[in-house]
């Protein structure tokens, strides 16, 4: 039942106890670039392995819709198994319910997380995930000494073109358009009925109002960022992460990383941005091998129809994610336990 729960929404409240905002000097590259270095060591780059076995045949234009249905197709993938998604009037209910549910249980306990200023704050979560990257490598950044050392590099330039970039994006994407079908109980793409099936699908989503919100949606977009990037300084840095004996650590720590040279240029980091952007080598394998099938052939006219109901959804399923990553709990279904 997809009802934002007293119980989750209390713990989450008693969970943090924010201090004051820190303002963090600039993050040193040298720490950016340490965190970054799985992914441009040449035996991990991934462009460099899509690269080599991108085949340059089964790469129509997959630009469906310009994008939107692969927009709609992962916020679908998100839903599967919370929201009804093949009854229309129970999922009305549950959207209702979900609403309900935000103002009457999340927002009097954490709208107040809404006041903290969020620029600062993700400013130092960015810092946490550094931490905890760093510290997945099997590196202390507080007790580092010198930097680690870097593998040798022929460039860092990206292997592929802008299309090629393009193309391996949409390709990752493909996987969770072939899935609709599955979540909406249709025969697969490619089969008789497919698409007609999925467009009368996606039209009955397309007649839904969302519900009424007293609180307006940005601040709810905003009260999912700041849960995550409080859960993500929590776990970089314990309960006390807003100490002053712990933001004074953190503060030292940025220094020393200051001091350290890393020996790699700015484009490397520039790099490290575009890997990230790449879908992982697996979900592109799938979707070149969907591409490649007759399953996309009937989606090449495909025009989505915009859904009303995807904004409410999208925060929706945000807080849910935030909360979730928040609490290690599930913020639905605990209906047994609250006493809502």
């Amino acid at each position: 039942m997809p009802c934002f729960c007293e119980i989750p929404a209390s713990a989450a409240r008693n969970r943090f106890q924010v201090g004051a905002i820190p303002i963090l000097p600039p993050i040193p590259l040298s720490l950016k670039l340490a965190a970054a270095l799985p992914a441009l060591d040449p035996e991990n780059r991934l462009d460099l392995q899509i690269a080599a076995t991108l085949d340059p045949m089964v790469m129509p234009n997959l630009d469906i819709g310009g994008g939107g249905l692969a927009n709609i197709a992962m916020m679908l993938s998100l839903m599967t198994g919370t929201f009804a998604l093949d009854d229309l009037p129970q999922l009305e209910l549950q959207m209702q319910q979900a609403g309900e549910s935000i103002t009457r249980n999340v927002w009097p306990r954490l709208g107040w997380l809404t006041q903290l200023k969020i620029q600062p704050l993700i400013a130092y979560s960015i810092v946490a995930r550094l931490v905890i990257d760093l510290r997945e490598m099997g590196l202390d950044p507080f007790h580092a000494m010198e930097p680690p050392p870097t593998p040798y590099f022929d460039s860092f330039s990206l292997a592929l073109t802008r299309p090629q970039f393009r193309m391996a994006q949409l390709m990752g994407g493909l996987p969770q358009i072939l899935a609709m079908n599955a979540a909406f109980d249709l025969p697969p793409l490619g089969e008789p009925g497919s698409i007609s099936g999925l467009q009368n699908r996606l039209h009955g989503l397309a007649t839904l109002t969302p519900p009424s919100l007293i609180i307006p949606m940005p601040l709810l977009q905003k009260l999912a960022m700041v849960l995550e990037a409080l859960a993500t300084i929590e776990e970089a840095f314990g309960p006390d992460g807003f100490s002053p004996n712990t933001l004074s650590r953190i503060q030292a720590m940025l220094r020393l990383w200051a001091s350290f040279k890393m020996g790699l240029p700015l484009g490397a980091l520039t790099l490290a941005n575009k890997l990230a952007m790449l879908p992982t080598f697996e979900d592109l394998k799938l979707g070149e091998s969907a591409a490649s099938s007759t399953a996309l052939a009937g989606l090449a006219s495909f025009s989505p129809p915009r859904l009303a109901i995807a904004p409410f959804l999208n925060v929706a399923l945000a807080l849910h994610g935030s909360l979730q990553m928040a609490l290690d709990m599930e913020p639905f279904d605990m209906c047994s336990l609250c006493p809502c």
